[in-house]
């Protein structure tokens, strides 16, 4: 999410004021590391979201593949390419949170924190990331307490995994697109930033929203 300061749209939403990957035990080889123009993803669908040419039965079978974990099938039911992926497991959600939720966390510590970072490239040559984390709270409560606050305007957020190197290059996770969801004692935190080209905003939502359903 967004920091403090930056602005939310209509719906709540973190709105922009500009513009795979080894994580763990090491720094981030992502970006332009592996990334060329032409994503190099061949196909397209009917019934167009955005720009990007994906039908809504495609955006449904995406969904129903990450609801089982099958993140590569979800990706290639959008025409995506998965360039980078990177996975980092917490037990600290204070640490690797900021704002009002980093205090949220510290009256109220999580059980576990697992976050993954994708890069993904669409067939116009477009790449981005979509950081997605799993936090599981001591009790079902705090979930929904700690959703109400996650998605208000400048209450910080649980920190994206290698956010610090991305930015180091550029790359910014501005809140939009996002979406949280709330199952049981999970919260599911899901946001994308763009790293090269302009990705069609309605489709990088709906990459965003079929993320959110990964289960933890």
């Amino acid at each position: 999410m967004g920091k403090p300061d930056q602005p939310r749209d209509a719906k709540g939403r973190w709105t922009s004021r500009g513009a795979g990957t080894v994580v763990v035990g090491g720094a981030i080889a992502l970006a332009a590391s592996g990334i060329s123009g032409g994503a190099g993803v061949g196909g397209s669908a009917v019934d167009a979201i955005g720009s990007a040419n994906v039908s809504a039965a495609r955006v449904a079978q995406s969904k129903q593949a990450a609801r089982k974990g099958r993140s590569d099938d979800a990706w290639r039911g959008l025409n995506l390419r998965r360039v980078r992926k990177a996975a980092e497991p917490a037990l600290d959600c204070a640490i690797n949170s900021y704002g009002q939720i980093r205090d949220f966390f510290l009256r109220n510590p999580c059980r576990s924190l697992d976050r993954t970072l994708f890069t993904l490239a669409d067939p116009d040559g477009n790449t981005f990331v979509v950081s997605v984390s799993w936090v599981r709270m001591r009790q079902q409560g705090d979930v929904r307490r700690l959703k109400n606050l996650i998605d208000v305007d400048g209450t910080g957020s649980v920190t994206q995994l290698g956010a610090a190197a991305l930015k180091t290059q550029g790359v910014r996770f501005t809140g939009t697109p996002f979406r949280s969801r709330p199952q049981r004692d999970l919260l599911v935190v899901a946001e994308g930033a763009a790293v090269s080209g302009t990705p069609d905003p309605a489709f990088f939502s709906v990459v965003v929203d079929v993320a959110a359903e990964l289960p933890g």
